[in-house]
């Protein structure tokens, strides 16, 4: 399944050029992640990790840059500091996940690593 897990990662870099991944590809990390209005910051790191029995199972919750509030100075819902994951640093997680996950064989026929990070977006945008 790396091979999938590769093309997937270059889908995602036609979107985020920055985006580093793990060695093993088990993580990515888009240093420069656009939130949208109603946050104390306009960008963010943003990190998942590829689970190993991706593509059957798919990314489960995110991490931003420790720090993030709303404008309003609120943590968002269902967000935590001081979490620690394999990249090192200080992050702040987000227990969210998709409530579907269809991947199909034909990678643009279901979902991967782009809809996923679509649906991070609609999760940002709830800014609550």
């Amino acid at each position: 399944m790396q091979e999938r897990i590769i093309q997937e990662i270059a889908l995602l870099k036609e979107r985020y050029p920055n985006l580093i991944h793990g060695q093993n590809y088990d993580w990515v990390i888009i240093p420069d992640f656009p939130l949208p209005e109603g946050y104390n910051r306009q960008i963010t790191k943003l990190l998942f990790l590829i689970p190993i029995t991706y593509p059957h199972t798919g990314p489960d919750c995110f991490y931003v840059e420790k720090g993030l509030r709303l404008s309003n100075g609120n943590m968002p819902s269902n967000y935590n500091e001081h979490m620690e994951v394999p990249v090192g640093g200080d992050w702040g997680y987000f227990s969210w996940h998709p409530e579907i996950w269809e991947a199909k064989d034909e990678i643009q026929k279901g979902d991967n690593l782009l809809t996923f990070i679509k649906a991070v977006n609609l999760r940002l945008r709830e800014a609550e």
